[in-house]
């Protein structure tokens, strides 16, 4: 496939090389006729040599790019595209003389599935991902449940029993009663570019670097593969007895004998002194392909000498001499395991203040329904599946009777019991003990051990920098197209011209002309990106700014790997936008890739994917929200829903080439013991707001192979939410990104890196341009925390509409601190806090601003957050008894380390 549209590039653009500069061209974007079914593609401000026009057929597409009868080039500017076999009109011109042609415009005359019989209706819905179980020679199936008929497949797709395929759900209504539904549009899941060597040779099939299978009608030009072979090879995601990918080109390298491995040639070196050659041998991998994650979550119980010493209020360095240490990769499992337990001690006391004593549960239907003050205030915090536990008040030797929570209302919940004791209940008395779910907190415990396992002190240590070779290459822009081709690979630039002034820089090149040193007095030079590829880098998000865009190609390039890459800022700065655009990027440039993102709440999470499907680049069968099993969907915005999915299909889930979740919902993919490579890259936003060993469950799924971690936060905000003040005394409450920016790599060196804010651009981008706030507001956190550099570049009709407000007692300063000398008050009935005198102040706040003409707010136009929930309700009675438009009132986002 890839092979196809390189040489269509070759045929049209082969004379440009020696075209001279003045004939450099650029493509701007034509107004697009989408509601007319056409589709605009970047017309070349060149003298077009021929223009034909013509009906054709979409035979390829590739992205963005794509083919009308397997030979008229198209580029897309837009996210709607014409599908292969959608019949169309194309206008097309040609360069040169005897020159390839290129589709200036494509009206789409009808679309693929537009050709059915008359009779039948046809509904286009849904998508699904899953592995060919079953194959005839017309027909397959998917998952043993979905048909497909082998003409659905894509071209050049080949399907074979055990490929993981993506597809389109396709419901042909072929009467009122009776419908059909199929796939259709089935294409390879994942697809993998490299060079290798065939480790087997047998004559019905064969293995390249001992996981990708074969067979000989795969090997082009009667070609016979045998050991120890030099080949070009494209892969695809298939479960092949022991290998997890299936060879759909072979190709021998380019080579005297054929690609023959010769020892005689190739990279061999003069030994010093002795004069003779040397063959080198082959190092040993620091990540071996073979790991294999663990499918079982160990228990990871609280010791009880522990627990003792901090209900007597003992000295907790004598038992656990390893928290006054720095922490080492010696002390490193030790420490953290100890702090998470003081977590959990702690949140078993804060939950015990919940108990309840006899207390008479109801029946409700099938269950028992039990009343808990408190419970819309979240205290205790209960889910589903919850544990409680009953005790009878007047037999403290009896049986307790476990119970677990199956629906959750505004005051009770609903617990399901034993049915013996559920049968014979009948209302008597029992003491209630709350408790809370564990399997949080043993995941992170288990995140800490494969950490030390398994990501090593490269990732958990950092102290130098070795930078890899691209994952990407950078070709030479073409006089046709001002836009960078990134094209996925995996052997560097090795085919690259040497002479190419647009080239990437090899290692050995100097980084912005400064030096870094290495911690041994020696210097390392860093490989740099020219500037012109910001610019000429086709972006999915035109309003990035030039950091945005400089982090986003540092990623793409992967060259820090497999030391995290840090992006940085306060609030407004566009952290999120940049992930988002990176995860985009590494999607559509690298086929092979899979994506964990992940962040510590699951409002985040939600925004993450909201904004990734906002975004028209990927399918339903491209992204999976995964959720916890207890989470409610009623919050979940609606553009969202369709990519929910809950845990109960971990083997599919853990298919699709992004997984949006929280930290601790990225745990539940462990138990699918899945092998090193499996996930590619792992982003984590919002890491700053996240315990170290919470962020490392999802780091560690890339644990092994070639991963890449991003980390995207602020160490100068709120850090994670805890419970017990020895945890946060001793350490867990400092975020694996802030410990990494203390880290001499990722620390500010103004003399070094001058150039990009003061940090090493391989390995930190910090953002600064700032889109949300005024001035007066950035200006002492910029000189107190951001080395004085940010920069305000919102829009002055939002920062400054309100600067003349009577209200203010600083004219264009719009801050207002509002010292009151209120009372915090607690209803009998909630546990929760409330402050009257708050309430009246920020009421009357509101009443000002809607009520002034001048200003024109709605209700859309003010937030009021609050960390009580009582005071939330408070402030919604005052409002409305006020008769005042309801504006947002919201308790201020706090999650424990527990949450999901």
């Amino acid at each position: 496939m890839f092979s196809a549209l390189g040489s269509v590039f070759n045929y049209f653009f082969n004379r440009e090389e020696n075209e001279d500069d003045d004939s450099e061209t650029r493509t701007d974007n034509v107004q697009s006729k989408w509601p007319d079914s056409s589709f605009i593609v970047k017309e070349q401000e060149i003298q077009a040599f021929n223009t034909r026009r013509f009906d054709g057929k979409v035979t390829h597409v590739f992205g963005e790019n794509g083919l009308v009868d397997g030979e008229i080039y198209f580029a897309l500017d837009g996210q709607h595209k014409p599908a292969v076999g959608d019949a169309v009109s194309v206008v097309a011109k040609q360069q040169y003389e005897d020159g390839g042609w290129y589709a200036e415009e494509i009206t789409v005359v009808s679309k693929s599935w537009e050709d059915e019989e008359e009779e039948t209706e046809v509904e286009r819905k849904s998508a699904c991902v899953g592995k060919i179980t079953q194959l005839g020679k017309e027909t397959g199936m998917i998952n043993s449940e979905m048909e497909f008929e082998i003409e659905n497949c894509v071209e050049n797709f080949k399907p074979c029993r055990g490929d993981w395929v993506t597809a389109e759900l396709e419901t042909l209504k072929l009467s009122e009663d009776e419908e059909k539904v199929s796939a259709v549009n089935v294409e390879p899941l994942r697809q993998w570019t490299f060079d290798g060597d065939v480790s087997a040779a047998m004559e019905d099939h064969g293995y390249i670097d001992g996981e990708v299978y074969f067979t000989p009608e795969v090997c082009v030009n009667n070609y016979r593969p045998r050991r120890w072979d030099k080949v070009k090879v494209t892969a695809i995601e298939s479960h092949q007895g022991k290998c997890s990918w299936r060879a759909t080109h072979v190709v021998p390298c380019s080579s005297d004998d054929g690609g023959r491995s010769n020892p005689n040639k190739g990279n061999c070196y003069k030994a010093a002194g002795s004069g003779g050659w040397v063959i080198p041998g082959q190092r040993p991998q620091r990540f071996q392909n073979k790991l294999k994650l663990p499918q079982k979550l160990p228990s990871f119980p609280v010791p009880e000498r522990l627990r003792d010493c901090v209900w007597c209020d003992g000295e907790l360095t004598q038992l656990v001499p390893e928290l006054a240490e720095v922490l080492t990769m010696g002390n490193y499992v030790q420490r953290f395991s100890t702090l998470l337990h003081l977590e959990e001690i702690q949140q078993e006391i804060d939950i015990r203040q919940f108990d309840l004593h006899r207390v008479c549960l109801r029946r409700c239907g099938v269950y028992l329904a039990l009343e808990v003050p408190g419970l819309a205030e979240g205290r205790p915090s209960i889910l589903i599946g919850d544990k409680i536990i009953l005790t009878d008040p007047g037999d403290p030797d009896g049986p307790c009777y476990e119970g677990f929570v199956h629906e959750i209302h505004s005051s009770e919940v609903l617990l399901k019991f034993n049915p013996e004791f559920q049968g014979k209940y009948n209302g008597e008395d029992y003491n209630v003990e709350f408790t809370f779910n564990r399997t949080s907190l043993r995941r992170c415990h288990q995140a800490i051990t494969l950490a030390v396992r398994h990501l090593k002190d490269t990732v958990l240590f950092p102290s130098s920098l070795e930078t890899k070779m691209p994952q990407i290459q950078l070709s030479k822009p073409s006089a046709a197209r001002d836009v960078v081709k990134l094209q996925a690979t995996y052997t560097g630039f090795g085919s690259a011209d040497q002479n190419n002034s647009h080239s990437l820089p090899q290692n050995t090149s100097k980084h912005s002309a400064e030096e870094k040193g290495d911690g041994n007095g020696k210097s390392q030079y860093l490989p740099s990106i020219n500037s012109w590829t910001q610019d000429r880098i086709q972006f999915f998000n035109g309003s990035l700014n030039n950091r945005q865009k400089a982090a986003v190609i540092k990623i793409l390039l992967g060259q820090s790997r497999p030391l995290p890459y840090v992006i940085f800022g306060p609030p407004g700065t566009g952290k999120t936008m940049t992930m988002v655009e990176a995860i985009l990027q590494v999607f559509s440039q690298i086929p092979a890739s899979r994506i964990i993102a992940s962040t510590p709440s699951n409002s985040a999470a939600d925004l993450l994917a909201e904004r990734l499907v906002a975004s028209g680049l990927v399918k339903e069968s491209d992204l999976v929200r995964l959720n916890a099993f207890n989470r409610s969907l009623e919050n979940v915005a609606e553009m969202i829903e369709k990519y929910c999915r809950y845990g109960d299909d971990l083997q599919i889930i853990s298919r699709y080439r992004v997984v949006v979740c929280t930290c601790n919902s990225a745990g539940s993919l462990y138990t699918l013991g899945l092998k090193a490579g499996h996930f590619t890259h792992a982003f984590v936003d919002e890491a700053g707001q996240a315990t170290e060993p919470e962020c490392l469950i999802s780091i560690g799924l890339v644990a092994g192979a070639d991963g890449q971690i991003i980390l995207a936060g602020d160490p100068k905000q709120l850090g994670p939410v805890l419970m017990s003040k020895y945890s946060k005394m001793y350490g867990l409450e400092l975020s694996f990104l802030e410990r990494l920016m203390d880290r001499s790599l990722y620390m500010r060196n103004e003399r070094l890196f001058a150039d990009h804010g003061g940090f090493d651009s391989i390995l930190v981008t910090m953002l600064v341009e700032n889109y949300r706030s005024h001035p007066a507001i950035l200006a002492l956190p910029s000189r107190l925390f951001y080395f004085d550099q940010l920069e305000v570049v919102s829009d002055p009709a939002l920062t400054h509409a309100l600067c003349d407000w009577d209200s203010l007692p600083r004219r264009n300063y719009p801050v207002i601190f509002h010292g009151l000398r209120g009372e915090d008050m607690r209803e009998t009935d909630s546990p929760s806090w409330f402050n009257p005198m708050e309430t009246v102040q920020v009421v009357q706040y509101l009443q000002s601003l809607l009520n002034n003409p001048q200003y024109r707010l709605t209700v859309d136009d003010i937030g009021i957050i609050t960390p009580y929930r009582k005071q939330v309700e408070k402030i919604r009675l005052l409002i409305d008894k006020l008769d005042v438009d309801m504006v947002k009132v919201m308790i201020l986002s706090l999650y424990p380390l527990s949450s999901g």
